[in-house]
């Protein structure tokens, strides 16, 4: 019995520690599935839809922070990212380098390339790409907790113009026209309007 128990528990265990970009996993999460709730520290985009900082990510020792872009309603995860901070460029850039071989290591199948630079000619950001999926690394100066420093972040998204990441910005266009139409009403609702 105990020989059983150890084999189910080593057949299993892969399925839960080791995630798979090109099903869409990252981090413990998987784009197009619906996050749970609104935890309280949810940000708004620009865009209208939500930054969330992930509760229960499963994430290297090294990465920071785990944050999830969704859809207002649904709560429809479009993007997953970790996210890093540290004081100096050659830390960040260190990092990053790892990360870089690492997931190239992983997914030695997808395209590798599209690099962005900067101002200085100083590489920024790299892609890794499966369709519909891409991974990117981007490394980026930034403030965090008051003081300026540099953020390493890795993401998993949908490669623009895939039909899953056209799917899921029509949804989440959706799902913000109707959050609006909510918010006007329930304004209308409680305002004074007399007069007006």
């Amino acid at each position: 019995m105990p020989v059983k128990f150890i084999l189910l528990c080593l057949i299993a265990l892969p399925t839960v520690v080791i995630a798979d970009a090109g099903d869409g996993q990252f981090m413990g999460y998987e784009l197009g599935t619906n996050y749970p709730s609104v935890p309280e520290n949810t940000e708004i985009t620009t865009t209208g839809n939500l930054l969330i900082k992930a509760q229960n990510p499963v994430k290297p020792a090294d990465v920071g922070r785990v944050s999830l872009v969704t859809t207002p309603g649904s709560r429809t995860i479009g993007y997953i990212a970790a996210v890093s901070w540290y004081a100096t460029e050659g830390e960040a850039r260190e990092i990053g380098r790892h990360y870089v071989e690492l997931l190239r290591a992983i997914y030695p199948d997808w395209s590798f390339g599209r690099e962005a630079m900067d101002a200085s000619m100083r590489i920024i950001e790299v892609n890794l790409d499966k369709s519909p999926y891409n991974l990117q690394v981007r490394l980026v100066r930034d403030e965090h907790d008051g003081r300026s420093m540099w953020r390493f972040s890795m993401g998993l998204g949908w490669q623009v113009d895939s039909r899953e990441w056209r799917a899921w910005q029509d949804q989440a266009a959706t799902e913000q026209i109707a959050a609006k139409t909510t918010d006007h009403k329930q304004l209308m609702k409680k305002a004074d309007v007399r007069g007006l």
